[in-house]
């Protein structure tokens, strides 16, 4: 995501509430977006307007990411397993329907544990849980 980038996703943003647009907060969106395209960032700029969960709440950065970062896994096979993986860590409630997405919040939160899950393989396997050798 470059700045010039950054500065169109911002003046569609202030179609729905009318913000500022300035350098600065170009500059700042662009690094925080890096990695991402421009089409995956509008889509989660109107899809935050369009949920009527978030379309009253003040878009930020955060809230692009998070969408964005939750919007990868949308196939239906990519969901399911998320949803099955999401309840059996908590997560979500028991009842979840099994084909609806996750929330961006529990996006994140499975994402956060499956990192820390990989990490603990990475030491386990690196043997740095195991005791000392005889």
């Amino acid at each position: 995501m470059n700045k010039s980038e950054a500065a169109k996703l911002l003046t569609v943003a202030s179609g729905f509430d009318r913000r500022q647009v300035d350098e600065l907060t170009a500059t700042a969106w662009a690094a925080a977006l890096d990695g991402h395209t421009y089409a995956e960032c509008e889509r989660a700029i109107i899809d935050h307007h369009r949920d009527p969960a978030t379309r009253t709440t003040y878009l930020s950065v955060g809230h692009v990411l998070d969408r964005v970062e939750a919007g990868a896994r949308t196939s239906a096979v990519d969901v399911e397993t998320d949803v099955r993986a999401a309840k059996a860590r908590g997560i979500i409630p028991g009842d979840w329907p099994r084909r609806e997405p996750l929330s961006p919040e529990a996006a994140y939160q499975l994402q956060a544990a499956r990192e820390r899950d990989r990490q603990e393989a990475i030491r386990l396997s690196a043997g740095e849980l195991e005791g000392p050798r005889p």
